[in-house]
């Protein structure tokens, strides 16, 4: 959900800010920016996400054997975000959403860097939780 938030921000921020026109009665920077709402919306939803325990399967657990009070430990190791790094994702959406930043975005191009390089920030950190939850998930 993370990834297909991410996206949808993205093509509503270049429909916003890059793309002209209209589209029927509608201008085209009305879909951008309702593109960018929803996508960040499904954004924080992803990385909250991040923070839950993977949900229990039908198989049989590859400690079937163990006592249940070992069990429970072996289930206990799934990695799990941090509080921190979750917020500080959900901090960057926030910044890339808000129309106030540390550089306006009328001094270009430096006005966008800034939001581009956090986005940059963003992908790097939900992409690095992603591969950490699933070599947790998939190591004994």
């Amino acid at each position: 959900m993370a990834w297909l938030g991410a996206l949808i921000l993205f093509v509503g921020a270049i429909l916003t800010f890059a793309v002209g026109g209209d589209i029927g009665a509608f201008d085209v920077r009305t879909f951008g920016v309702a593109g960018m709402v929803v996508g960040g919306v499904l954004l924080v939803l992803g990385i909250l996400r991040l923070r839950r325990r993977p949900r229990a399967t039908g198989r049989r657990s590859p400690a079937r054997g163990l006592r249940a009070g070992v069990q429970a430990r072996v289930q206990d190791r799934v990695y799990r975000t941090s509080k921190g790094k979750i917020i500080a994702m959900i901090a960057v959406v926030i910044y890339i959403l808000s129309p106030i930043d540390l550089i306006p975005d009328v001094f270009l191009p430096f006005g966008i860097v800034d939001d581009a390089t956090a986005f940059t920030w963003l992908l790097f950190a939900i992409g690095q939780e992603v591969s950490r939850k699933r070599r947790s998930t998939l190591s004994p």
